[in-house]
């Protein structure tokens, strides 16, 4: 059986990430960090999947979590992984502070380093591994929302080709997607005006569903030939 770890699985991107693996016949351990009421619902949703998942309770925005983490998962090691833990700051430009700024990099960029580094030299990753990074369409078009967002994607998506040079002699494979804007419960609270306004500017004219996302996810993951690609995900925003 192939095992999969997805992080900030619980609800979002994530879960729709999580409930793919499942589908494609992988075991699954889905990371949450705080909220365990959740994880009741998220399994009562996903129990058709029986006993093919599992729930490690680990904070991956602290370096910590790295390490509790790779002490839950088994020896046999993971086929996949899928870095999807993202924080944000919205504080305005100009009264950003630098403990904000560094808890956005921490768990953005910095500990998903860590937690791969830390798997690939306790060598729980499986042959053939693929690594996932879900990074942002704002790594690559700049917004006024969050600057550290924005800015700690960036970073996830070069980490994705730095990376491969080390992985792949190894036979690991590592790649980032970018979604754009995605029909969650963040975006779902957006006032109607602004929704209209992303719809406007995206070819498609819609946000993307979850399951969307995680369809080119599970093929990027899947796609024995692809490593150090950063693939957009994001309607054509910007183009229309």
């Amino acid at each position: 059986m192939k095992y999969a770890l997805v992080t900030g699985a619980t609800s979002g991107i994530g879960l729709a990430i999580a409930e793919a693996l499942l589908q494609d016949g992988c075991f699954v351990f889905l990371n949450y960090a705080h909220d365990a009421a959740r994880v009741g619902n998220v399994r009562a949703q996903l129990a058709e999947y029986g006993e093919r998942m599992g729930f490690i309770r680990a904070d991956l925005a602290e370096y910590a979590g790295a390490d509790a983490v790779a002490a839950a998962l088994p020896a046999a090691g993971l086929t996949y992984l899928v870095l999807n833990v993202g924080l944000t700051d919205r504080t305005a430009f100009g009264a950003v502070t630098a403990e904000n700024w560094e808890r956005v990099m921490r768990a953005n960029v910095n500990v998903p380093f860590f937690l791969i580094q830390g798997l690939y030299k306790a060598e729980l990753f499986a042959p053939g591994a693929s690594v996932l990074c879900v990074s942002s369409l704002l790594a690559s078009v700049p917004h006024s929302v969050s600057v550290s967002y924005g800015v700690s994607k960036a970073a996830l998506s070069a980490l994705s080709g730095n990376l491969v040079k080390f992985l792949a002699p190894a036979g690991i494979r590592i790649n980032a997607v970018e979604p754009g804007f995605v029909d969650t419960s963040w975006q779902k609270e957006k006032p109607p005006d602004q929704r209209a306004r992303i719809e406007a500017r995206t070819a498609l004219g819609r946000l993307a569903e979850p399951a969307e996302v995680a369809a080119v996810c599970l093929a990027a993951l899947k796609s024995t030939y692809l490593t150090g690609a950063v693939i957009p995900i994001s309607g054509g925003y910007g183009l229309k």
